[in-house]
């Protein structure tokens, strides 16, 4: 939980928020051997908070998990099985990601700004052991709701001016939990108090369709503009939200020819990508611009690396179609994400400050590989692969889905701009309810 002096935290930590990315290089393998081998060598002091960046790496956590990955993508599989590590790091970076932390966590860690999260800490008296404040947390949430479902009508309507002050942030609370449940997002930029991440395990469709292949390439509504996230010059200029675009250079040309350009690249995309392309909802912003995609591949031209020693790339959609007509590559080695999330205003810093979400270091392996008919959500994944408390937290929220119906969502395709983003299936291939 946050230090008394965290209210702070706008002023007092501002530097040690920001993190210069173009600085990193190797710096991230150094902290991961450095926070492994300082766990190996000492024990944990009892003042120190459980969630402590000093975890062991652990080298598998889903046999499952790991002979997908292997018939998907065998050279990733190879990286992923003699490497893969993960851990909890203080700030979000790009090329690491951002998890979203159960409800109960938030009320936990969100104790001074929010009212149930107060109520909480009144109830623990002092209690910071995992087990005790997740299970109490976790009554007081359904105690919450149970009261507000209580003030349902006849035919099931609440009346949200009805309710007091604490049943309204609950549902408030909840209701935002719920829809960015157990996300797992890779941050691709956070700099000047802005950032943006898409989202790891949201999977759209996995077979290509016309209506699928234009909104990866033109962008929910498919109207023109010479505009692309995957461009080596793109800007992300606020001013020009409204504005959509077309894909990538293949697509560029003027005014006479742009159709037929339209068509071709979207013809060699089908082509390429007919077997298999795998396309996610990135989040709710952006979904008007063609998709990002995010790669491993360092020389694939028109990509550029999302941050110096990441090893994670963006861009170079030209020549990844090419590559893989010609061959060269396989159509699982890239991932095409459909909006973002974006943070103005240092957002994501806040939103990690109030326990929404945990920044977590990682190896590159872990965010390129698909989320494909998972056996273990990416989620519990991710945490176990953390360990300590993250990995406690992981078992308590399956437990928790013990007398819970385990339900497999089928590949669902897009249906087309018209009927709308919010229409699609938006958790993971496999999850827990």
């Amino acid at each position: 939980m946050y230090d008394d002096d965290d209210e702070d935290f706008d002023d007092d930590d501002e530097d040690d928020e920001f993190i210069d990315t173009d600085s990193l290089g190797d710096w991230r393998a150094f902290r991961r051997n450095l926070a492994f081998d300082e766990q190996d060598g000492e024990e944990t002091e009892e003042n120190e908070p459980s969630s402590s960046l000093k975890t062991k790496p652990i080298k598998s956590v889903s046999k499952a998990n790991e002979e997908i990955l292997i018939s998907q993508n065998e050279k990733l599989a190879a990286e992923y099985l003699t490497g893969v590590w993960a851990h909890p790091v203080a700030t979000p970076e790009v090329g690491g990601l951002v998890a979203r932390m159960p409800l109960e966590r938030e009320l936990f860690e969100n104790y001074k700004h929010s009212i149930l999260g107060k109520r909480l800490f009144q109830l623990l008296d002092g209690e910071t052991e995992l087990q005790t404040w997740y299970h109490r947390a976790k009554k007081l949430v359904e105690d919450e709701m149970k009261k507000i479902a209580g003030k349902a009508d006849d035919q099931g309507q609440i009346d949200a001016t009805t309710l007091d002050e604490v049943s309204s942030e609950m549902l408030t609370l909840f209701l935002d939990n719920q829809d960015n449940w157990q996300e797992v997002c890779l941050v691709v930029e956070h700099a000047n108090s802005v950032a943006k991440t898409v989202v790891l395990n949201r999977p759209m469709g996995f077979k290509l369709t016309d209506n699928i292949a234009r909104l990866v390439l033109n962008g929910a509504f498919s109207t023109r503009s010479n505009k692309n996230p995957n461009d080596d010059d793109y800007d992300d200029d606020d001013d020009d939200d409204d504005q959509n675009t077309n894909g990538d250079r293949l697509m560029s040309g003027d005014s006479r020819k742009e159709g037929f350009m339209d068509r071709k690249a979207l013809v060699r995309f089908m082509t390429a990508f007919a077997s298999e392309c795998a396309v996610y909802v990135g989040g709710p912003d952006d979904q008007n611009m063609p998709a990002l995609m995010i790669h491993g591949i360092p020389d694939l031209p028109g990509a550029r690396e999302i941050s110096p020693g990441s090893n994670i790339y963006q861009g170079g959609i030209d020549a990844a179609v090419k590559g893989v007509l010609e061959g060269e590559y396989s159509p699982l080695e890239f991932r095409f994400f459909v909006g973002c999330h974006k943070y103005k205003e240092s957002a994501l810093d806040v939103a990690v400050h109030l326990g929404k979400y945990q920044p977590i270091a990682c190896a590159r392996s872990l965010a390129l590989k698909q989320c494909i008919s998972l056996p273990k959500p990416l989620w519990h994944e991710v945490m176990e692969l953390c360990g300590g408390e993250l990995g406690d937290l992981s078992a308590l929220e399956l437990s928790s889905a013990d007398d819970m119906q385990f339900q497999v969502v089928d590949e669902t395709e897009y249906d087309g701009p018209e009927g709308g983003l919010e229409n699609m299936e938006d958790e993971d291939d496999d999850f827990y309810l």
